[in-house]
């Protein structure tokens, strides 16, 4: 087991921690995989990669964002790009790495803990490998509590704390440095060009901070959130439970909010903007579900942009950005993502209220309805379905 790690615990006096195994690890995954919103990227890749550090006899550690001290430096990690690439085209191990050692160049300065920056697919569990591969702790938190397409969507933007500067790496050792001061667009867009220079994905290094502005500007106990998500869905599977009764109730638990199951069905149309990775750096389109069971004769229409956007039941607006959309198996709970699904996948469509650091009128400027092109306000999903809770 690594002693650095511990050794910095003890210099915080940091006494309260959770040593992540492989067991937390793939339950975290799934989670963060529900939470993602349909994108994130394929879970698979972050898992191997906490796996290889955890054989290769590292510690991965978690620790409460309210222990960190307010004078160090944190940062994140990351996948950007469009996740249908990602999943065709999958890195080498190293290239994370190089990206995290570039930022420390550039800073001067050696990163003391990671912060996933989202509950992503695989942007929540590549900050675990990073975190035991540096011998750092990860902390409880990240930006979003759920998975957006555009680098600048997060708490911490909305909070005065900025993306530059990012450094973006490829896995044939090409390296760009972002810095763009306080125009966190203007990073996001040079990001997404360099990702699409790569050839449609980037790894990143992002978002240093210090640890008072993890705590002043993060959705907090947020990897929390998603381990017991992961743990509930791995209950209904063991005991042959209802998957999403079990989201719904652990959602509740850790969040104290209210998710609503508002649709049963099968994909029987996908519309994908062909070339959109290559020319937009996203993978988007739409979907449409017709429902079973309950649902029946019933028709559900979701946007995506690597995330699901938009949800239309029968002609009538039922979630907008930020509130979360997922989609997953009725039977597992196992979530569909918007890179792998497929005519005739069948789930349910759950909404979730976002963090209410996500709902500031700045979070609703950033990444509301409004900037992803609808003409409307922002309404929260409760409202939306007051007839569901």
């Amino acid at each position: 087991m690594s002693s650095k790690v511990f050794e910095t615990l003890e210099r915080w006096g940091v006494k309260n921690y959770k040593i992540i195994d492989k067991k937390a690890v793939k339950e975290i995954t799934l989670g963060a995989s529900i939470l993602a919103t349909g994108g994130g990227g394929d879970p698979e890749i972050g898992l191997l990669w906490a796996y290889k550090v955890l054989d290769e006899g590292k510690t991965i550690v978690m620790i409460d964002p309210m222990d960190v001290p307010d004078d160090i430096l944190v940062a994140s990690c990351g996948c950007l790009g469009a996740p249908v690439v990602l999943t065709e085209k999958p890195p080498s191990y190293d290239v994370l790495n190089n990206a995290i050692k570039k930022l420390q160049q550039y800073l001067g300065k050696n990163l003391e803990a990671m912060i996933p920056i989202e509950c992503g697919g695989v942007n929540s569990t590549v900050a675990y490998a990073a975190a035991g591969e540096f011998e750092v702790p990860v902390i409880d938190a990240d930006g979003m509590n759920r998975a957006f397409p555009e680098l600048q969507m997060t708490s911490w933007v909305t909070n005065g704390v900025n993306a530059s500067p990012t450094v973006s790496c490829d896995d044939r050792g090409n390296v760009t440095i972002i810095d763009t001061g306080d125009d966190n667009k203007m990073a996001e867009n040079i990001a997404r060009r360099a990702a699409m220079a790569y050839g449609g994905i980037s790894w990143i290094a992002t978002y240093p901070m210090t640890g008072k502005q993890v705590k002043e500007a993060s959705i907090l106990n947020s990897q929390s959130i998603a381990w017991e998500l992961g743990k509930a869905v791995y209950r209904a599977r063991e005991k042959h439970l209802d998957p999403v009764k079990e989201m719904l109730d652990s959602l509740e638990n850790t969040r104290n909010v209210k998710g609503m199951r508002v649709f049963k069905g099968k994909i029987v149309d996908i519309s994908r903007e062909f070339g959109g990775e290559a020319t937009k750096g996203f993978s988007l389109g739409r979907i449409k579900m017709e429902g079973l069971d309950e649902y029946k004769g019933s028709v559900a229409e979701i946007d995506f942009q690597n995330e699901w956007l938009n949800l239309r039941i029968d002609g009538r607006i039922r979630c907008l950005p930020p509130d979360l959309i997922a989609i997953v198996d009725s039977e597992t709970g196992e979530p569909i993502r918007t890179d792998i699904m497929k005519y005739g996948y069948r789930g349910s469509i759950i909404l979730i209220p976002a963090h209410e650091r996500m709902r500031t009128p700045k979070g609703i400027q950033l990444f509301g309805p409004r900037y992803f092109g609808y003409d409307m306000d922002y309404v929260p999903v409760e409202e939306l379905n007051k007839e569901v809770i």
